[in-house]
Order: C-alpha cells, then structure tokens, then sequence
C-alpha cells in the first residue's frame, strides 16, 4: 500500500515539475530556444523502425493475414546512437556499440568530452553562448557532472518523463519514419549505421528551424494537458 501511495505522490510531483518547466518558460523567444543544444541517445533496430503501418479492415478480419504484420524478434541485434542539434547545427553522431553500459564513465569519456563539449563551443561561438539538454539517464550523473563542471558547460534544468519536450526526439522519430519507408527492414547493424548517418546528414536546416519553433506551441500542449500525453 505504502508503495502505490508514493508512486502515486511520484506521479503527482512529476507532473508538476513539468508543467512548472513549461509555464516558466512560456516567455522564452525564438532566439532562446535557437541558443539550446538538444542531445539524446535513440536506439536502431534489426526488427524494423519506428513506423507504424495503417490497416483498414472490417472487424471480422482482425486476424487475417493481409492485416497482420510481421514481427522478427528472432535474432535481434540494436545499436544505440546519439546526437544533438542546436539551431541550424549538427554534431556528429557517436555510436554506441551493442551490448555496451552508457555509465558516467563510459558517457564522459566517449561522448561528453570528445564530442559534445567541442561541439558545444562551436555552438557558443556562433550564437553567443548556449545550454545544453540532457534528460535525467543515469550515465548524465556522477563523472558527467564534475566534466561539465570544469569545462562550464551550462546545462538546462529538465523535468522528468519529458522526452516530448526534447526536440531531438522528434527528430529520432522523423529519422525512423524515412528508415522505414525507405528501407522497410535492414537486417545488418553497419547497414543500419550507415543509413542512419546518411539521413542525418540529409536533414535540412528548414527542418530543425520548424522543430525550434514549434516548442511554445509543446509547452502550451503540456500545460493544457496537465502535463498528460501530447501530440509531441
């Protein structure tokens, strides 16, 4: 009982802090939310991408094979990637090998220092200054703070369970779509690494501007929901 009372109250205080986040932030302009790096991690399968079919069907043929789709656990390989965007800019992707642990140790020495704090003062110097996003996974603590710390990497406060508040996760989900639709299934992890990096390369500037500015309309969506589900 003690256990559902406080997941319960877990719940609640979540759903506040998000709604606080975004109602603090309903005056941001353009030229704050352009001035934020958005980076996030998003996994890339063997058994298919993000994209989910439409099937039109009468309910009598719920299990007929021309409306079943197929699944392919069997086997199944994954390869993480992360990434981040900051208003018409790109880092690099870093892949995460399969069967890896992103722990602090891991996440400072492959991804924080290498690739994100470079990338993060090219952003510095072509919009002034700006922070970065990052959720709150546990290889963000421990070793990541104290880097961040001695390199003044200014991070944005973020609320939990807020993937829809991170443009990049958008983008993920952009990106597995046109994986989909383009290739349908991809069997081999290098292929896989391949395609990904190639339609990351491909994506327009006109993109990441209309993800930037499409956060007040988030914010508002959050705190009309109560800080439920949204379209984002």
């Amino acid at each position: 009982m003690y256990v559902l009372q406080w997941d319960i109250i877990s719940g609640i205080l979540e759903r506040t802090l998000r709604v606080k986040w975004c109602q603090d932030r309903l005056h941001w302009t353009y030229k704050d939310w352009i001035r934020t790096l958005w980076t996030d991690e998003s996994t890339f399968s063997t058994t298919g991408f993000g994209h989910r079919p439409w099937v039109l069907r009468r309910p009598e043929e719920e299990f007929h094979p021309d409306c079943i789709d197929e699944t392919w656990e069997s086997g199944r390989e994954s390869v993480m990637i992360w990434g981040g965007f900051c208003g018409e800019m790109k880092s690099e992707l870093q892949v995460i090998p399969p069967g890896v642990k992103v722990d602090s140790i891991y996440y400072v020495t492959h991804i924080l220092d290498p690739v994100l704090i470079p990338f993060w003062h090219q952003t510095c110097e072509h919009y002034g200054w700006t922070q970065v996003v990052e959720d709150g996974a546990p290889g963000h603590q421990r070793f990541a703070k104290h880097c961040r710390a001695i390199n003044q990497v200014e991070i944005l406060p973020w609320p939990p369970q807020s993937p829809d508040l991170n443009l990049i996760e958008a983008l993920w989900g952009d990106m597995e779509t046109e994986l989909g639709e383009t290739f349908g299934q991809i069997k081999d992890i290098e292929v896989i690494i391949r395609a990904v990096k190639a339609i990351w390369d491909s994506i327009e500037i006109s993109c990441l501007d209309g993800l930037i500015r499409s956060m007040p309309e988030c914010l508002e969506a959050v705190i009309a929901a109560g800080s439920m589900a949204t379209a984002y």
